[in-house]
């Protein structure tokens, strides 16, 4: 048994894409993996629960014969913090050991990915929108996350309906003359702005579609578009007064503050990205950055700390950039 490999795995379920990791106990990756969108809320159980089981069999596939995963977190979209019995029971049940097994929110393991567990803020604006604050007494305070049918202000999602309603708008002379319009008529092949109806409207044209058609227009018209730029701003001003409610919410009192911020909106969207630099900079003295880390490395972190390993520099370098090397490879 002492040539057993002892290993953890981490889960990291995205509104929009997931991936899966694992790794030893002294933060070298072995394997890595990625699959569709795994949003608890947003998703059919069966579903979600078939590509969980995707992932950590295409993981197993990559390890040594002679391992023991002795620690799963999986992070999922939909999950405010730690989830209930009955969430872990409807997700993991059966395909992880259940004492073995974390199931926590992906703000959450982004938060771990981001700060390493130092206080601060991380901001997620993709898909969807949320804020995590961790104060001086590791103590959490979560504001958004609530999906597309509660708004998700500031969203990928939420930009793209905005985009297609001004559009529509334009069609209908109620509205600004914008090339959101033809730009939508040329992505789908449509004729007018009506064609759009039954696209939408189809099962299959998910959240996170919405998601990528967000980023879709803004490649397209290149900043030269004042309607569209107005939604851009709009949403990363949305998504800063959040991020303020929460700072204010959870008291915490850090000068400069550390904010993270991940999510294509803010990391790809430059007026959005602006938008919530310049509202929050006139509201507190911020540091603002990227995660240190890909959010599923925040899920191995969490499996390594419930499997008693402590985090420090060393491991979190050897994880990085042991990450990124075998992903390389697994492309090739």
């Amino acid at each position: 048994m002492d040539d057993v490999l002892k290993l953890v795995i981490g889960i990291d379920g995205g509104a929009t894409y997931s991936h899966g990791v694992a790794a030893t106990l002294d933060g070298r990756v072995l394997a890595v993996t990625h699959s569709n969108s795994m949003n608890f809320t947003g998703s059919y159980q069966k579903e979600v629960r078939r590509r969980m089981n995707e992932l950590v069999r295409e993981l197993e596939l990559q390890l040594p014969f002679s391992n023991e995963i002795i620690h799963y977190t999986v992070s999922a979209a939909g999950i405010f913090n730690e989830a209930t019995v009955d969430q872990k029971e409807k997700l993991c049940g059966k395909i992880y050991p259940w004492k073995q097994t974390r199931l926590v929110g992906d703000s959450v393991a982004g938060y771990q990915a981001a700060t390493l567990g130092k206080p601060g803020v991380l901001v997620i604006c993709g898909t969807g929108t949320s804020v995590i604050v961790g104060d001086l007494e590791s103590k959490f305070t979560h504001l958004g996350g609530w999906g597309p049918l509660l708004e998700d202000k500031g969203s990928a999602y939420w930009i793209a309906v905005k985009a297609i309603r001004a559009a529509i708008d334009d069609f209908e002379n109620t509205g600004e003359e914008t090339a959101i319009t033809s730009t939508l008529c040329e992505l789908y092949e449509i004729k007018n702005i009506q064609g759009i109806v039954p696209i939408i409207y189809h099962p299959e044209f998910t959240r996170d579609k919405f998601a990528i058609l967000a980023a879709r227009i803004d490649k397209a018209l290149d900043g030269k578009d004042k309607v569209f730029q107005n939604i851009c701003e709009e949403a990363g001003k949305e998504v800063a007064k959040l991020t303020i409610k929460t700072v204010e919410k959870a008291k915490l009192d850090i000068s400069p503050l550390p904010i993270f911020f991940s999510g294509g909106v803010l990391t790809y969207n430059h007026y959005a990205q602006k938008s919530f630099e310049d509202t929050l900079r006139d509201r507190f003295h911020i540091m603002l950055s990227q995660p240190k880390l890909p959010t599923v490395l925040g899920s191995v972190i969490i499996a390594l700390k419930d499997s008693g390993v402590t985090i420090d520099s060393d491991l979190v370098a050897q994880l990085n950039k042991s990450y990124f090397e075998v992903d390389e490879l697994s492309k090739t």
